[in-house]
């Protein structure tokens, strides 16, 4: 059944005549006739009396306004919530650019797109590409390697893996190459981990090998225990940048390497023309 039906029902109802209901409804009193006729032939009954030119309901029609009513109410409801409802955009970031960037980020894209949800999504950088490809969130920061050529990647940030110590930690030698960090104990990620970042790759393709003392998964772990002096660890420098600022670490730096990488936001190749995406993207540079 069409709801305009019960539309037209409950117009005739509260503006007493067809005529008047046409008008309400912006249509003709024949076309409000042959509505109420259909709806009659509908549910094979019967549901106006018309006595001295005056409209009244039969008791069919007085049980089908009881309901007719609820349904335009739910159908009205259900188009304000479906119609005014805030668009959901659903934003990814790696785990650096989550504990240290996107709050920024959101704090601004909130004030700035007010009819706008967001939904967060943090994992390792190959994660977040993973969903990106399968269209699971819409846009993402990171500052991992992505290796899909259906993936847009634009650098907004300049970022560096480096090899942080505790800046009192005792060295007992110089350190002044990459090989020198075998001198020194490892505070290391998780054994096996599948996701080494680049620097640990460019170790192992040189073979250097530090001794592992101490591992983690979370990098607030990695660090208190860089800054209580059991060894070294590559981290970001954008998460060690507060701490070397206050003295409680400090940067190994090598006269035959540096790690130097990006920050960047990323989304799939088909949101390319998508305005959302567009409008997002100016306001983290705006932000910048």
């Amino acid at each position: 059944m069409n709801i305009k039906l019960l539309e037209a029902f409950l117009a005739v109802i509260d503006y007493k005549t067809m005529s008047a209901a046409a008008n309400r409804l912006f249509t003709t009193q024949p076309n409000i006739s042959l509505m109420i006729k259909d709806l009659e032939n509908y549910y094979s009954t019967k549901l106006f009396n018309r006595v001295s030119k005056k409209l009244y309901l039969t008791p069919e029609g007085v049980k089908l306004e009881k309901y007719a009513r609820k349904v335009m109410a739910d159908f009205k409801e259900m188009n304000e919530a479906m119609f005014n409802k805030n668009k959901i955009i659903r934003i990814g970031s790696s785990v650096t650019v989550g504990q240290y960037l996107l709050n920024g980020y959101l704090k601004s894209l909130k004030s700035l797109m007010q009819n706008i949800e967001f939904e967060v999504v943090i994992n390792n950088t190959a994660e977040i590409e993973k969903l990106i490809l399968n269209n699971r969130i819409d846009i993402a920061i990171v500052e991992g390697k992505i290796n899909s050529k259906n993936i847009t990647q634009i650098e907004i940030l300049e970022d560096e893996l480096i090899a942080i110590i505790s800046y009192h930690y005792p060295l007992e030698n110089e350190i002044k190459y990459l090989a020198d960090l075998e001198l020194l104990p490892w505070i290391s990620r998780e054994e096996g981990s599948h996701n080494r970042n680049q620097f640990e790759i460019d170790m192992n393709e040189r073979k250097i090998y530090p001794q592992v003392v101490f591992r983690a998964t979370n990098l607030e772990t990695i660090i208190q225990a860089v800054e209580n002096q059991y060894g070294f660890a590559i981290v970001s420098k954008l998460a060690a940048k507060e701490a070397i600022k206050k003295q409680s670490l400090k940067q190994l730096t090598f006269a035959d390497y540096s790690c130097p990488r990006s920050i960047r936001y990323i989304y799939n190749r088909n949101h390319e023309k998508d305005p959302i995406i567009s409008q997002i993207l100016n306001c983290i540079n705006n932000h910048l």
